[in-house]
């Protein structure tokens, strides 16, 4: 549509009269997909979810990811690094709400910072999915998450 709408040559400025021509040069990038990353959820018993997987593009950041293709974050149990109270931070990293437990695949997101290495410096397998992004150097793979890791008992795989 957008060619369709390009106004038409002036005839005039031709020097007259006939036909003008026309050259239109098109040129094409080459075209490359998107690596994909498949997410496995796995959800603690007292939340009554199947275990779920979901598929993400490289560079993706996985909480809103997830709360788009609606998993459930917000874990109750989990206080905010900041006041030690409860409360969602709205992807600030601080209210630890939204942290998961990579069980398998953590070569596939971003390398931690800082900050989130102190905050989860207790459960070295935890990253917060607001600052956690999926494909990390563009890179296609597979990661096992315990979503709401705080509410799992001590004998899943979390603790061994």
């Amino acid at each position: 549509d957008a060619i369709l709408d390009l106004p038409q040559p002036n005839s005039s400025e031709e020097g007259g009269e006939g036909e003008v021509e026309q050259e239109l040069v098109l040129a094409i990038k080459r075209i490359r997909m998107k690596p994909k990353v498949k997410v496995n959820l796995r959800y603690p018993p007292s939340q009554n979810e199947p275990d779920s997987t979901i598929e993400l593009y490289a560079g993706e950041n996985l909480r809103l990811a997830m709360l788009v293709r609606g998993v459930k974050l917000n874990d109750p149990l989990a206080k905010r690094f900041d006041t030690k109270s409860g409360g969602n931070c709205g992807a600030g990293g601080l209210c630890r709400t939204c942290a998961v437990s990579v069980l398998r695949g953590k070569e596939v997101l971003n390398p931690q910072k800082i900050s989130e290495k102190q905050m989860l410096e207790d459960n070295p397998r935890w990253r917060l999915s607001c600052k956690a992004f999926v494909g990390y150097g563009m890179q296609e793979g597979e990661i096992t998450l315990q979503i709401n890791p705080r509410q799992w008992g001590q004998d899943s795989e979390e603790w061994s």
